[in-house]
């Protein structure tokens, strides 16, 4: 059982839809989860860090566009993964959303690799397209059973017990990715990447550092709305970041837009804008609930009185 904290939660739950608040005294407990919930953790960290392995496979073979449209996927295989594990309950508009997401990044195929980077054969651009898949497929379900172990264990949700929890996943992730680096004897391959980096030795390790910095923060906040909203609306929150990720590609990276993806582009926008119109009509009917519900027990009251 989660031991009981004091402390203002992380993201607390009301009638009109999510409300964030900070802490303002420190929990007494030193520890705010149980074994079994670091234990899991432990585990969902191993697997993030084979899905982060996927992602950076794909993002070889890729192009940064490309994959980051098959990555938005993952919203497809969170909504099926949460409804079998958390019984996901789905409205016509988040149901759209999750069609249009799923059918953006399946429209790529009819480009027939058409952005394929020179030089790189067909059959890497292929795989490369299957191991983005696999990411997104394993990162939806990573997300769902996040979601099932904190609803099960009853995690109390505060800032502590979130960043406990990104703290057993990164430790048990970096543990996983270090072991396989010093099999594969990558650290001299570090070395060798550094020195050959374009813009000069330090600039390459600063770019290790502050990607693993800004990494950790998003994790941190992935957990957080995990706890606080819901693994679905993880990934909608991800599918976000996709119209500011194909700009920003076609600008600094100097990437062919092609129609195709430009249609997938479209449609994954639309199936956000979905998602969003029905969460609002969702929280507006609540809200119309909340305020009826003091005027119907009122009139219930005077006509009991009536009576007697």
């Amino acid at each position: 059982m989660v031991a009981n904290v004091s402390g203002c939660p992380l993201f607390s739950k009301s009638q009109d839809g999510l409300s964030s608040s900070f802490p303002y005294h420190s929990p007494q407990k030193k520890f705010n989860l149980s074994l079994f919930i670091y234990s899991v953790f432990t585990f969902i960290g191993i697997f993030w860090a084979l899905d982060c392995y996927l992602y950076a496979l794909a993002s070889s073979l890729l192009p940064l566009s490309t994959s980051s449209l098959v990555i938005c996927s993952q919203l497809a295989f969170t909504a099926f993964s949460a409804f079998l594990l958390v019984r996901q309950r789905f409205t016509p508009y988040s149901f759209n959303a999750v069609v249009l997401l799923t059918i953006g990044p399946a429209v790529l195929t009819l480009g027939e690799g058409s952005d394929r980077p020179e030089g790189e054969s067909k059959g890497k651009y292929i795989f490369g397209l299957l191991m983005a898949v696999a990411a997104a497929a394993l990162a939806g379900f990573i997300f769902a059973t996040m979601e099932l172990v904190m609803r099960r264990g009853k995690v109390v949700q505060t800032y502590a017990a979130a960043i406990e929890m990104q703290l057993a996943i990164s430790i048990s992730g970096s543990v996983f990715c270090l072991i396989g680096m010093i099999i594969n004897n990558d650290f001299q391959a570090i070395r060798r990447e550094a020195r050959e980096f374009g813009l000069g030795r330090t600039k390459y390790y600063m770019v290790l550092i502050w990607d693993a910095v800004f990494w950790q923060l998003s994790s941190i906040g992935l957990v957080g709305l995990v706890s606080g909203a819901s693994s679905l609306f993880v990934s909608v929150m991800i599918a976000l970041t996709l119209p500011l990720i194909e700009i920003l590609a076609v600008i600094f990276l100097h990437e062919k837009f092609s129609a195709s993806k430009g249609i997938a582009l479209v449609l994954s926008i639309w199936g956000f804008i979905s998602y969003l119109y029905g969460e609002k009509r969702q929280s507006d009917k609540a809200k119309k609930v909340a305020q009826q519900e003091p005027v119907t027990r009122a009139e219930n009251e005077l006509s009991a009185n009536e009576l007697t």
